[in-house]
């Protein structure tokens, strides 16, 4: 098992200034691991965190399924970062989530606001599990990230179709993050519609390396968005 991620920032689309990196599994793509595979995978996390933020510029924004976030060994490894709680996004992502679990996951994720993480709601748009809006409603996130996928779909609408939107995700507070941001039209669209934040290809089409490769046994301060 190779344990290697990769950063990806997320930038104001205003100022054009980095406010923090999502950090994603894999070298190119996220891995197919097993579930043993990803409790190794945040136990490495919690050691690399402390050693990645010093150098990092801005928030940290790491990724959480429904699932993970109820397995004791997944959730040990973030309570161990909670010293680092005020960079530290929790980005409740919806890959393998259960929707009769939604109540013990709403739960679990305000303890972590309890020990200062705050909450990021991913896949906005998807249609996925308990839908996105439902989920951002459910729980108060500083951050609402419209899903790439259902971004590109629907860009040829113009700003008008995604200003509603984003209008109702930060009407609590949050910012809204647009992810698959590709090109200056994409850019631009994003911020007409009245998002926040952008995520994507125009911003890491330079390239962005690997880091932290680590060989492992398959067993083995920008603060915004504030709640």
């Amino acid at each position: 098992m190779t344990l290697a991620y990769r950063l990806e920032p997320i930038v104001d689309l205003i100022t054009g200034d980095v406010v923090g990196q999502e950090l994603l599994a894999g070298e190119k793509a996220c891995p197919n691991w097993s579930e043993g595979e990803w409790r190794d995978w945040y136990a490495f996390l919690a050691e690399e965190i402390p050693l990645l933020l010093p150098d990092l510029q801005g928030l940290l924004f790491l990724n959480l399924d429904g699932h993970q976030l109820l397995d004791w060994h997944v959730a040990g490894s973030i309570r161990s970062l909670r010293g680092f709680a005020r960079r530290i996004i929790v980005e409740w992502t919806e890959q393998r989530f259960h929707d009769a679990q939604l109540v013990d996951v709403l739960a679990k994720l305000n303890f972590l606001k309890g020990l200062g993480f705050r909450i990021a709601i991913d896949d906005i748009g998807a249609g996925a599990g308990v839908d996105g809006l439902g989920r951002a409603g459910a729980v108060k996130a500083s951050f609402c990230k419209i899903d790439g996928p259902y971004f590109q779909a629907v860009r040829d609408r113009g700003p008008e179709y995604l200003r509603g939107l984003c209008q109702h995700l930060s009407h609590g507070g949050a910012r809204v993050v647009v992810e698959w941001i590709e090109t200056e039209e994409d850019y631009r669209l994003a911020l007409a519609a009245g998002a926040h934040l952008g995520q994507g290809y125009l911003w890491t089409r330079a390239g962005v390396e690997p880091r932290a490769k680590k060989n492992q046994p398959a067993a083995a301060a920008v603060e915004q968005g504030e709640s």
